[in-house]
């Protein structure tokens, strides 16, 4: 939904939403019922419950297991090189976070 409405948005992932939005956007996600039609036209609502899922995770997406090869990637100097290194830890995330991962990067570009 966030490609679909935001991706034009300015200030999409700075600018906060309506505290009592977010919170209703949220109880609507984690009891799994949510009305397209009312979050649609808000996408920084949308933006600011993926940005508090992510810090609510109880691991960070990209684990802390793999947090010295993911600093180790990216200050090689030669970029064919570092998106080598950067792709290859990638791989070894779990298939969750891989997802997630994915699904994030998506719609930052």
């Amino acid at each position: 939904m966030l490609l679909e409405c935001g991706m034009q948005e300015e200030g999409l992932f700075r600018v906060a939403p309506s505290a009592s939005k977010l919170k209703k956007l949220k109880a609507s996600l984690d009891c799994g019922v949510m009305d397209v039609q009312e979050y649609s036209s808000d996408p920084h609502a949308i933006a600011g419950a993926l940005k508090s899922y992510l810090r609510e995770l109880p691991e960070p997406l990209m684990t802390l297991e793999l947090y010295d090869e993911w600093i180790q990637a990216s200050n090689v100097q030669d970029m064919d090189k570092r998106l080598q290194a950067l792709m290859a830890t990638c791989e070894k995330l779990p298939t969750d976070n891989l997802n997630n991962f994915r699904s994030v990067t998506c719609c930052s570009y």
